[in-house]
Order: structure tokens, then C-alpha cells, then sequence
């Protein structure tokens, strides 16, 4: 009977210091769970330093390693889903080239998946960032089932298994902006969580800088809600309410004490709140339009420039 083959998607960015440590983990792994075969899908995603030439090198020794390299950083989901193209695993693992997330929890995936689970994704128990970013990834989240009616869990992370019917799937959306977490859950495959404590990275500085994360999240909130232009329905509604009652109420007070209209202060306030309040829902459209011009264009979500090991 022939082995299950797995296969491992990972973005690499500028990881050079880490590559090393990844791989040696990576043929470890592989040494110690001889009952399944592998396949190591590492994506060079337009990196500016020496991480093509060393996963070169690696690839060419071990064919187990196949390489993608893209012309430019096409961002993490980008570098996730050209990986996801090219793998033949009848499951998938996601995981990051900064080692930050412990490979032996893959050995929990892979149970869970024998089990019959689509999906085992890696649910963040304990975080090494800052006490900031952490606040702002668990507000993150609350806000998100918020606005989507707790369609996600909290605390997911890219790290996951996916079934080869789940990423094929995912491969056939045709979408531009992907929000994969979004879309590995939205499909509704059984799934399930595996708790694990991210540790810290063996050498590097991370990618995840403030206006990555906000960008990301920004992706999430536009791809999976239609909260933001509720809200301008919402607003529009409040300030015509707001505005029949102020109306009325400068109406009584003419009428009964003579009263005329409040001087040009107020009168510029209310127009810059009102200008504030019509720019922001402006601002709110513009990102919808924005992605549906991004839809219409459908240029692809990568660009090849090498592949090592593939055919």
C-alpha cells in the first residue's frame, strides 16, 4: 500500500538567517514519520537577500525540496496560494519559514486529519509579541465575528492542515485579494483546533510590521463583511433623524421665543462634522469600488520567475 503524501506550503521572505534551521528541522521531521511521504514547497517571495541562492542549493540536493520563486513579494497569502498551485499532497501543512511555530505540532494535524477533520488549523495559545500587538490581534479577531456574525475562530493563525478537496477548492476561487484564513473556514469543511504556543523566532527580524498586520486585517474586514457600508446606510439614517429633530426644535423656539438661528460658529461646526461624517463613508465605498476594480483588471495573484524540482 503506498504512503499518504504530505505536502508543506512556505513562504519565504527575506529569511535567509532562518533558512538553514528550517530546513534541517524540516528533514528531521521528515526522518522521524517515515509512515507518510513528503513534499517541501518553499515559495521565494521576491526577497531581497540570499534566500533564492540557499534554497537553490538545498533543492539541489534533495528533491524533496521544491522551490517557486516569484518575481516580486506578492505578501504572505500571495506566496501561500502560488505554493498551494503546484503541491500533489492529499493534505497540505501551511507554516511559516520563521520557525516560530513548532513543527511537531504538525504530528497533531496529521492525527487529527486521520480522524476524518478537513481542516486542523493552529489555534495561538500563548503569543512572544509585544503586549500591543497582542491587544490588537485579540481585538482583532472579537471585532471581525463582530462584523461577521462569529464566523471565525479566534486566535487562528496561517498555520494549518488542509485535505487535498479543501485546497483544491481554495485554488479554484478566483478571487484577487484572498484572505485565505477566511476562505480555508468559508469553505465548511469539518474542522478543527489545535492549541500551540508560538515561540520565538531562531534568527531574523519578522516581517509583521504595524501597516502589514493593519493591511491584513483591513483585507479581512472588506473581504468577509458588509458591516462598513452598513454603516453608512446606519449613519445616513441617524443624521437625517438628527437633523428633522434639530429642525423641529429650532422651529418651537422661534415660535415661541422669537429665536433666530445659532451664529456662524455653530453653523461651521456642523458643517465640518457633517463634511467629516460624508468624507469617512466616501472613504468606505472607495475601498469597495477599489476591490471591485481590482476583480475586473484580474491580473494573476503571482508571477513565476524559477521553479527547482517542479515539473
Amino acid at each position: 500500500m503506498s504512503k499518504k503524501l504530505i505536502s508543506f506550503v512556505i513562504p519565504v521572505y527575506n529569511e535567509s538567517e532562518s533558512i538553514p534551521h528550517l530546513l534541517k528541522e524540516l528533514a528531521t521531521f521528515i526522518e522521524k514519520n517515515e509512515s507518510y511521504d513528503f513534499e517541501i514547497m518553499l515559495v521565494e517571495n521576491g526577497s531581497t537577500d540570499d534566500s533564492y541562492e540557499l534554497l537553490s542549493t538545498y533543492a539541489k540536493k534533495d528533491k524533496r525540496f521544491k522551490v517557486l520563486q516569484l518575481s516580486r513579494n506578492f505578501e504572505c497569502d500571495g506566496g501561500i496560494a502560488a505554493g498551494l498551485k503546484y503541491i500533489k499532497g492529499d493534505a497540505c501543512v501551511v507554516m511559516m519559514a520563521d520557525m516560530q511555530e513548532p513543527i511537531e505540532v504538525v504530528k497533531k494535524f496529521i492525527a487529527k486529519w486521520e480522524e476524518g477533520y478537513e481542516i486542523v488549523y493552529g489555534v495561538v495559545k500563548k503569543r512572544t509579541a509585544g503586549i500591543v500587538r497582542n491587544i490588537s490581534s485579540i481585538l482583532f479577531y472579537k471585532l471581525l465575528n463582530m462584523a461577521t456574525h462569529d464566523s471565525f475562530p479566534e486566535n487562528v493563525s496561517d498555520f494549518r492542515l488542509m485535505d487535498r478537496r479543501v485546497y483544491e477548492v481554495v485554488n479554484n476561487m478566483p478571487e484577487q485579494n484572498k484572505y485565505l484564513r477566511g476562505l480555508v473556514v468559508w469553505t465548511g469543511f469539518k474542522q478543527s483546533g489545535v492549541e500551540f504556543n508560538r515561540v520565538n523566532r531562531v534568527a531574523g527580524k519578522s516581517k509583521a510590521d504595524f501597516i502589514t498586520v493593519a493591511r491584513v486585517a483591513k483585507n479581512a474586514f472588506f473581504s468577509f463583511s458588509y458591516l462598513p457600508l452598513r454603516f453608512v446606510t446606519y449613519t445616513g439614517i441617524i443624521m437625517t433623524i438628527f437633523s428633522f429633530v434639530l429642525i423641529i426644535y429650532y422651529l418651537i423656539l422661534f415660535a415661541i421665543e422669537g429665536r433666530v438661528n445659532p451664529g456662524i460658529t455653530s453653523i461651521l461646526l456642523l458643517m465640518l462634522f457633517l463634511f467629516g461624517i460624508l468624507f469617512f463613508i466616501l472613504g468606505i465605498i472607495s475601498e469597495y469600488i477599489a476591490r471591485i476594480y481590482e476583480e475586473a483588471k484580474d491580473r494573476p495573484t503571482h508571477i513565476l520567475r524559477n521553479k527547482i524540482n517542479i515539473k
